[in-house]
């Protein structure tokens, strides 16, 4: 038998929620111990240095971090005091074509609305109108909707129809974000530039109950935020921060069993025979799969809940081919002379045309085929962040959406790894000439598969470790009937991506799930979380 540890809470996964949902509690004089499988902390939250030439940095998961300095644990926990930096640049994304056009978001609407003119008047002017439109329906609904423990639609439909803003979030709820798009645009670039920048989210095209996030997206703006240092940096310092507080962790040593008594969880057994002890709770924040049918096992749970545990659906259009350039100079672009300004950009989108483009990839994806068309959205961090190359060098990278079971099987990508890194680097030479083998000077690959090598919570490649769609967003995320962080077994709570409100780094499955436990061990909270029907109440 291995060594016994005691503590009030453990949470298994030291991701970005994990964390987060450790420090809340841990501020609050609990004793927490948080539990990382792999050699480091963060999840999602990894870089890796170029294996053939050092000073090189690779983000392999999460870059875009959006709005990330506004968010409310971010001043909770006042991450700043622990040396992280954000840079914010503008425009957020450029969308190329060969013709040398290019569409933009910028900071400012009427930047953006000028780049969509160009094509189509009326999609400017829907564009703007939408923005004007929905500012309040984001930020008295849809902002404070995410961080808060969501409300059953029947409960909360009678409260938003009294309120403009409400309606206005209620008129799309029951659309798919692909008929918000062809609705209100018509121009095809046009649509495809603001499906993708969806996709990119995670969202689904076609999934139901789920339109009103296009809208929503708009008046956010996309306002992604790159990491001094890689998004690393924030991994670090979020672990940082938990030694602060006298929060503990332990690296590469992963829980391999959930102890149950008379059910109740009481401890976990780590990968080396130790035992931690839980007096009052566990947060796992792996998803529902692992935690339930591995971690717990089908002979303590009800037979009906473990079959839904088991069929938790993973997506299988949001895992990605990922194409890393260590390089002598950053990518070119043949828009940069008409356009300077695109020279700024965050994100750069290269070879999508139509919104038909985007039609066809999730078939592909879904009949596990390769692409027919590449067309993909990267960066160059190094431009934005010199930390991540070497003085006067550049890192640059490319993500395709892509298929998990290739051809009905995932180890598929072993075979193909080569000959597809090559067709997508030829796509993004078209866009980028100066990407030539003299220019380049490493080149490194991810896959869908690769992906869930190394992160095991992202199954199947999904790094929203779950298909947003209706029944499994909001109230019915991971399950209809278990949205509140809350599991059957009892001091046992999920707070991580597969809750409310689902993938990226939000943090907010971690915020969320801290708020509940808080309540149900009676804790006075420190912080000021919101009721959201409360706030709907008050917001009539």
């Amino acid at each position: 038998m291995g060594k016994v540890l005691e503590y009030d809470g453990v949470v298994i996964g030291a991701g970005h929620n994990g964390m987060i949902c450790a420090a809340y509690l841990g501020k609050s004089r609990q004793k927490i111990m948080v539990l990382e499988k792999n050699m480091e902390v963060g999840g999602g939250l990894d870089s890796h240095e170029d294996r053939n030439y050092p000073g090189f940095w690779h983000n392999i998961h999460s870059v875009f971090h959006r709005g990330l300095m506004m968010l409310p644990w971010y001043k909770d926990l006042e991450l700043e005091k622990f040396g992280i930096h954000y840079y914010r640049p503008d425009p957020g994304v450029v969308h190329h074509f060969l013709d040398k056009s290019c569409l933009g978001w910028f900071a400012d609407v009427e930047r953006t609305a000028e780049t969509i003119r160009q094509f189509s008047k009326k999609d400017a002017a829907t564009f703007k109108e939408i923005w004007t439109r929905w500012q309040p329906v984001v930020k008295n609904i849809v902002f404070p909707e995410t961080y808060a423990v969501p409300v059953p639609i029947e409960e909360k439909r009678p409260l938003l129809e009294k309120i403009p803003e409400g309606r206005e979030y209620l008129r799309y709820f029951d659309t798919t974000p692909e008929q918000f798009v062809l609705e209100h645009f018509e121009h095809p670039r046009v649509q495809a530039f603001i499906g993708f920048l969806g996709v990119m989210r995670g969202y689904e095209l076609d999934a139901p109950k789920t339109g009103y996030l296009i809208p929503a997206m708009i008046a956010w703006g996309v306002n992604p935020q790159l990491c001094r240092g890689t998004s690393h940096a924030l991994g670090d310092n979020l672990a940082h921060m938990l030694s602060h507080n006298g929060i503990d962790y332990i690296e590469a040593n992963g829980v391999e069993r959930i102890l149950v008594q008379n059910g109740r969880a009481t401890g976990v057994i780590l990968e080396d025979g130790t035992i931690v002890k839980a007096r009052r709770f566990i947060a796992s924040n792996v998803n529902p799969v692992e935690t339930f049918i591995k971690l717990v096992g089908r002979e303590n749970l009800d037979p009906k809940f473990a079959e839904r545990a088991a069929n938790f659906r993973f997506s299988k259009t949001t895992p990605i081919f990922a194409t890393n350039l260590a390089l002598n100079e950053r990518p070119k672009y043949i828009t940069e002379e008409k356009h300077p300004e695109v020279i700024g950009s965050f994100m750069h989108i290269v070879g999508l045309e139509t919104f038909e483009d985007l039609q066809n990839l999730f078939e592909d994806c879904r009949t596990g085929q390769l692409p027919r068309k590449p067309f993909m959205n990267g960066a160059t961090p190094s431009y934005h962040d010199p930390t991540q190359a070497p003085p006067g060098k550049a890192t640059a990278f490319m993500w395709q959406l892509a298929p998990y079971n290739l051809w009905a099987n995932s180890l598929n990508w072993d075979k193909v790894r080569d000959e597809w890194f090559e067709k997508q680097l030829a796509v993004w030479r078209s866009y980028a000439p100066n990407l030539t083998e003299d220019n380049i000077l490493s080149r490194d690959s991810g896959t869908p598969l690769d992906i869930e090598r190394h992160d095991r919570n992202m199954y199947c490649g999904d790094w929203m470790v779950g298909e947003y769609s209706g029944d499994q967003a909001l109230e019915n995320r991971p399950f209809p009937g278990w949205s509140r962080y809350r599991m059957p077994i009892k001091g046992l709570y999920l707070c991580g991506s597969s809750c409310h409100p689902g993938g990226n780094i939000t943090g907010a499955p971690g915020y969320n799930a801290a708020r509940i436990i808080a309540e149900d061990l009676g804790i006075d909270l420190w912080w000021r979380p919101l009721d959201f029907k409360e706030h709907l109440e008050k917001l009539r």
